[in-house]
């Protein structure tokens, strides 16, 4: 997944656009130095990658220029997919700014760069996998994200479908791949590309015993994925707890009832936050940047000692949690606004 464009001139960046979390401001210089030692060195080449941590850093460089173009994306992302898109980007903005560069007055005009930028996300759009046994829900759940009629009746998918979804300007592509064990040596195969994963369940103990072969697969086929557990089918009475999926799969669970209309925006925010996208791509992402800022404010408020407004804080992002299907977080949270709450009480009796 494309997470972040820069432009370097000069050694002073002077564009950059995010889609997701990717380099930390605090370390960019750093980081990019290290880019810019390889790519100008004696055996450096116009394009290359340097990876760092969970990122991987592809560049192209103009020396007649001392010009850097870099995008950030995901370990898991090919370089040949990228490479020929850094080399479009290049060709287009010299054709723009390629006579500017010079100037001293010299600078960049985003309501230009950011459409063509914005195009470079759109070929190298995410894949989000949905994957599971038959059943559990997964076309339902591809539906309600592209909005289309839920359907009440469970149709087996064959062998796979594949849509493209947008969350505000940005596009994606979902796979939703067919369930039953015939097709079980196309799973493989089907899964790898994938930036994110989400495991659909129908919450029921056996499901979830045999779903863990998926957990493995995942692993073994696209080892840098996000992946989530969708604990679908929380409206019924045979369904387990959450917190108790989340123990059992080991891996990050939100609840969810797919058939349930309304639930559209809760899994865009699911996919968003597995994402780590930037929060203001869209409207729908509103609770997240929420839930992100109150998590500052919090903090704040423990390190100047304001206990009291720190567990008012806590409630109100145990809350936000239970609305975007993150019951886990909603109960850490929760028990942490208690926990302060009953110290004070303490203190005072």
């Amino acid at each position: 997944m494309l997470r972040e464009i820069f432009i370097i001139l000069n050694d002073k960046l002077i564009y950059q656009r995010s889609y997701a979390k990717g380099l930390d401001t605090s370390l960019f210089t750093n980081v990019y130095q290290k880019v810019k030692k390889v790519a100008f060195s004696k055996f450096g080449s116009e394009t290359g990658i340097y990876e760092f941590f969970e990122y991987k850093l592809s560049y192209i460089v103009n020396e007649n220029s001392d010009l850097v173009l870099l995008f950030v994306s995901g370990l898991g992302d090919d370089f040949k997919d990228i490479e020929p898109q850094l080399k479009k980007f290049k060709k287009e903005f010299l054709e723009y700014y390629g006579d500017s560069l010079k100037k001293d007055d010299f600078e960049i005009i985003n309501e230009v760069l950011d459409p063509i930028v914005d195009n470079i996300h759109r070929n190298l759009k995410p894949k989000i996998s949905i994957v599971g046994f038959s059943g559990v829900g997964k076309t339902t759940t591809t539906r309600l994200i592209k909005s289309e009629e839920i359907p009440m009746q469970h149709i087996p998918t064959i062998t796979g479908e594949v849509a493209t979804i947008k969350i505000g300007k940005l596009n994606f592509y979902l796979w939703d791949f067919a369930g039953q064990n015939q097709f079980d040596f196309l799973w493989e195969k089907f899964i790898r590309g994938s930036d994110a994963v989400l495991l659909m369940t129908d919450s029921t103990l056996e499901n979830l015993e045999k779903s863990r072969f998926f957990i493995e697969l995942v692993n073994k086929a696209v080892p840098y994925a996000r992946f989530a557990v969708i604990a679908n089918k929380q409206d019924l009475p045979e369904a387990k707890e959450v917190e108790d999926i989340e123990r059992l799969m080991g891996n990050k669970t939100y609840g969810f009832v797919a058939i349930d209309t309304n639930n559209r925006p809760k899994m865009i925010r699911i996919i968003a936050d597995l994402l780590d996208m930037d929060r203001k791509v869209s409207p729908l992402l509103k609770p997240l940047l929420e839930r992100d800022n109150l998590m500052d404010e919090a903090q704040k408020a423990l390190e100047d000692g304001e206990f009291g407004e720190a567990a008012a804080l806590f409630e109100n992002i145990s809350n936000l949690c239970l609305e975007l299907g993150d019951d886990s977080l909603a109960i850490d949270f929760q028990n942490k606004s208690e926990k302060i709450s009953s110290m004070l009480k303490s203190l005072t009796s």
